[in-house]
Order: structure tokens, then sequence, then C-alpha cells
């Protein structure tokens, strides 16, 4: 099992923030307080993790910090902005392996529950992705519709639901993602937001494979991202 994190953003550094992984969360740099505590946390190694950053003011200063955090990780580095958290998370794929689950964390919602064991869930049902949500009705987040226990559609910054994804997408394999990721940019024209593509529209490409999807419910979450919206 691997895990993506796209911090190559237009948030990354903001002269109000700096740099926004290494912002100080109650005495720990944002991007720890995210990481550390998630309940799959254990199964990961820090060679399991993928970083993807971009050249901007201090960048640098973030890969050491990475690099000192979660020793052996990878880090993609891209020289510009992408087309939004596909693009950047496709960049970071040639480092993962084929047939192990692959987790997409944004770092920009806090909490501890969640499934511990995603690779167990993975092999034991018929799951296609895995998507932790918690309750809201705030446009800033993207959400997922449920219907029996499955998620029947995904969209992003649209309040189709009460369900928002807590910014975590656990998918089976690489396979999966790829064939998810094409089909968001085959349907760009109905699933981008702000001319970019993003992860939680994905998920609609799973369920277009015929793959299951489940939504865990989080009770505890905290959101952090939107401070940074008005950066």
């Amino acid at each position: 099992m691997k895990c993506i994190v796209p911090l190559a953003g237009p948030d990354l550094w903001t002269e109000k923030h700096g740099l926004r992984p290494l912002v100080n969360h109650e005495g720990t740099p944002l991007i720890e307080a995210a990481l550390r505590p998630r309940a799959w946390g254990p199964r990961l190694s820090p060679s399991d993790y993928v970083f993807v950053v971009r050249e901007t003011t201090g960048h640098l200063d973030l890969v050491a910090f990475l690099k000192d955090a979660w020793p052996g990780c990878r880090i993609v580095t891209l020289s510009h902005l992408s087309a939004g958290a596909l693009f950047s998370c496709l960049a970071a794929t040639a480092l993962v392996p084929a047939d192990e689950p692959l987790i997409i964390d944004l770092a920009d919602v806090l909490f501890h529950e969640g499934p511990d064991d995603p690779a167990a869930l993975f092999a034991q049902g018929p799951y296609g992705a895995i998507v932790p949500v918690f309750a809201s009705s705030e446009p800033c987040y993207s959400y997922l519709t449920i219907t029996d226990g499955l998620v029947t559609r995904a969209r992003e910054k649209q309040v189709i639901s009460s369900h928002a994804s807590a910014g975590v997408y656990m998918f089976g394999n690489i396979e999966v993602f790829l064939s998810a990721s094409a089909h968001s940019i085959a349907h760009r024209d109905e699933l981008a937001h702000k001319g970019s593509l993003f992860i939680c529209p994905m998920i609609n490409g799973v369920i277009a494979d015929g793959h299951a999807v489940i939504a865990p419910h989080i009770p505890d979450c905290q959101p952090v991202g939107k401070i940074f919206h008005d950066a």
C-alpha cells in the first residue's frame, strides 16, 4: 500500500502563511498533524509515501523537512502548477507499484478514525475505492451521494448531499486510479472545477467501470484547508 500526498497547489506557499504544509497547528507542522494520526498510518512505512511538491519560495526547506520526517519517502517536484490534483498525482504514479492499493491523502482534514486496514477491505470486498466522509453542507468541500451504502455520484465543490469528502481517496490499485483519471479527462466539461481536475470526481470513473465504492463516515473531522482559501 502506498500513499501519494499532493502538495503542489497554488496555496503551497503564500505570503500570509508561508509554506502551507509547515504551518504550525497546535505545536505541530500541519502535514504531520494530518498524516500521523491516520488509522491506517501504522501499516505504512516512511518509504511508502510519495510527496508531490512544486518549485516555489522555500520549497527546498519543505523537501528537507519531508525527507527528515519520512526517511526514504519519494519526492516528485513539479516546475509549474498542474491542471489540478489529478495531474499532480499522475506525476507520482510512476513510483507506485501496479498491484498495491493506493491512497491519495490531500492532508487538509484532520481525523484519526476510519479504515485501519484498507488493503484487507479491498481484498475482502468488491470495492474499487473507499472515500471517508463527514457531515457538512459548506460549498468549500467536495461531496458524494450515497444510496444503500454505496457511493453513486461525486462532485467537486458542489453540495449534492450531506456527505463531504474528508480529503482521502483509497483506490484498489493503480489500474483503477488510471482508468478513473481517464474518465475525468474525457468528461472534463462536466467534472472540472474552475478549469482544473481534482480527485473527488474521479470516483465517478470508478463507478462507471463497474466497481463498488463505499464511504465510511468519520464522526470527528477537523477541516483546516479552508483557512488558506482566501490567502
